[in-house]
């Protein structure tokens, strides 16, 4: 069964460039999430049309209201939401529905939050798994303030809305709510996804290749030449799957890779030393796996080979 999945992250001021850039790429963007194939960048599409630039949208919201005090340094300008499902899910699905989920998503947030905070909403078609970037501005009651409308019990209120509203319409399962302010951030959650389809696809291999088993071994017993004819098929097609299996391994791996790196530098960077031991733990919890599904490249991470040093000054 599919689940309904929303997650979200809070972003300062100094935060909302880097977000729209990553946001509202174009066909030159260059790409440091190694889930991004730039070849379909073309695909991605708005719900939400953007203004010239995130922040002019923002300070001109922000100038509508009569704040009593000036905003704080530390001040949510934009909390931002991922909304998707799963693979099976979008498999099949015609995009003429694809458009229509992401529409009643949208929806729900502008009857929500009101469509006159919305800053953009555009679907990603360029990674594993179509989903849906919402940016909006946090305003309610007449001020700046993303903890009155995302408190814990707002934010389960909301995921239980959400579902109602959207999730059962499309046969969905409630899915929970994750939060990036709490619980775990954008590189973080990039990883577990990846350790969540290789686990998956590792599953899969192991039942695919079982009919296959007994021919190896009984292949590895016996002089090749010798093979009976379909024994020498089942050994090609058993053959096949295994280069077919390692690059797909290759492939998960590299991106594991480059996603553990990205979550070990955002629990370096954390502000407080609370936030640091809990992205740190989540880290060091995601290192284990990674260590157990393939050690050497974990070694690799862990302990890089140095790159040997040029004589020569480059600038660019």
């Amino acid at each position: 069964m599919s689940y309904i999945v929303c997650h979200m992250e809070k972003y300062k001021r100094q935060e909302v460039s880097p977000v729209e850039e990553e946001n509202e790429r174009d066909e030159t963007y260059e790409a440091s999430n190694p889930q991004i194939d730039s070849n379909r960048t073309s695909r991605n599409y708005h719900l939400v049309t953007p203004p010239p630039t995130y922040l002019e949208f923002i300070n001109a919201r922000i100038a509508t209201l009569t704040l009593k005090r000036k905003l704080r340094s530390d001040a949510v300008y934009m909390n931002s939401f991922v909304l998707t499902s799963d693979k099976d899910f979008f498999m099949g699905l015609p995009l003429a529905a694809e458009k229509e989920f992401f529409t009643d998503c949208v929806k729900f947030f502008a009857d929500k939050y009101g469509a006159e905070n919305i800053i953009s909403a555009v679907v990603h078609k360029d990674e594993t798994t179509p989903h849906l970037h919402l940016n909006l501005v946090p305003i309610t009651n007449g001020k700046l303030c993303s903890k009155d409308l995302y408190d814990r019990k707002k934010l389960s209120e909301l995921q239980t809305s959400f579902y109602e509203k959207v999730g059962k319409k499309w046969g969905l399962e409630r899915g929970k709510f994750k939060s990036g302010a709490k619980h775990i951030t954008a590189a973080e959650y990039k990883a577990q996804k990846i350790i969540e389809e290789a686990e998956g696809q590792a599953e899969k291999i192991k039942a695919e290749s079982e009919p296959y088993q007994e021919a190896l071994e009984r292949a590895q017993n016996r002089n090749f030449a010798w093979t009976p004819i379909g024994l020498k098929k089942q050994v090609i097609a058993a053959t096949a799957e295994t280069i077919k299996t390692k690059k797909e391994n290759e492939d998960l791996t590299r991106r594991l890779d480059a996603s553990m790196s990205e979550t070990l530098h955002y629990a370096k960077k954390a502000d407080t030393a609370e936030e640091n031991a809990a992205r740190g733990k989540r880290a060091i919890e995601l290192l284990a796996k990674l260590q157990r599904e393939n050690p050497e490249a974990y070694e690799k991470l862990i302990h890089p080979t140095p790159k040997p040093k040029s004589n020569t000054n480059f600038k660019f």
